[in-house]
């Protein structure tokens, strides 16, 4: 069994569309598919076309309800300015869809228990926790499974907490790793491997510039991109 696992998307099609797995079982989406990048509407259909398993991330709940993500600085401005451009672009029938993702699933692949949630599972959509944090210890007793596979902090990682194997695979739209390319991972066979790849960022980069938000929120937003860094002062909340 070959699952492929991506992540915070945030609106990034070109990275989403330069994804080199073509031979997989199955393909989960930890949640985020829109904000922040130029193409929400056309990164919804992607994931509905081909994902088998999606949860709702903290982005995806704001569209679909119209209420804040509850970023911190310095994304908040930005969470703002484009969570109206997803609004305006996006169809009735893209934010049902993000509105009636589920928060969370648990399933068993290949006798392995998984559990899939955007951020942790005592707060699945805001909480932030990366992965030194001595919060897992805790996180993990929420849940019964062999895999616990999260998303939200923008930086891949493997941990082990006792019996449960935490998987992030970092964000594929909007690495905060120190490099600009896009973040994914792979279980097979009963084990977890982290990926990364190139992919057009100028395609991205033209769509942001093109996108009806204050030059210094693009700059922001390039900046991001280009440099896989996050812009000071560090946010914890993304």
């Amino acid at each position: 069994m070959r699952i492929v696992v991506i992540s915070d998307i945030h609106a990034n099609l070109a990275a989403l569309t330069a994804l080199p797995e073509s031979q997989y079982d199955q393909l989960w989406c930890i949640g985020d598919l829109v904000d922040y990048g130029p193409n929400p509407h056309e990164v919804v259909e992607w994931v509905r076309a081909k994902a088998t398993t999606v949860v709702r991330g903290n982005h995806d709940h704001a569209a679909g309800f119209e209420v804040d993500p509850l970023c911190s600085a310095p994304y908040k401005k930005l969470a703002a300015e484009t969570l109206q451009h997803t609004l305006q672009v996006c169809t009735k029938d893209d934010l049902n869809y993000l509105k009636n993702l589920p928060i969370y699933r648990e399933f068993t692949v290949s006798s392995f228990r998984f559990y899939l949630v955007h951020a942790m599972p005592a707060d699945p959509l805001f909480g932030y926790c990366p992965k030194d944090s001595p919060n897992w210890h805790e996180q993990v007793n929420y849940v019964d499974a062999d895999v616990l596979v999260v998303g939200h902090t923008h930086t891949p990682f493997i941990r082990q907490e006792g019996k449960t194997t935490i998987l992030n695979p970092g964000s594929l739209g909007q690495p905060k790793t120190g490099r600009p390319q896009a973040c994914y991972a792979i279980w097979e066979d009963g084990q977890a491997f982290l990926k990364e790849y190139e992919y057009p960022i100028e395609e991205t980069i033209r769509g942001i510039r093109a996108m009806p938000i204050a030059p210094e929120d693009q700059d922001a937003l390039v900046a991001v991109l280009r440099t896989g860094e996050i812009p000071a002062p560090v946010a914890a909340n993304r």
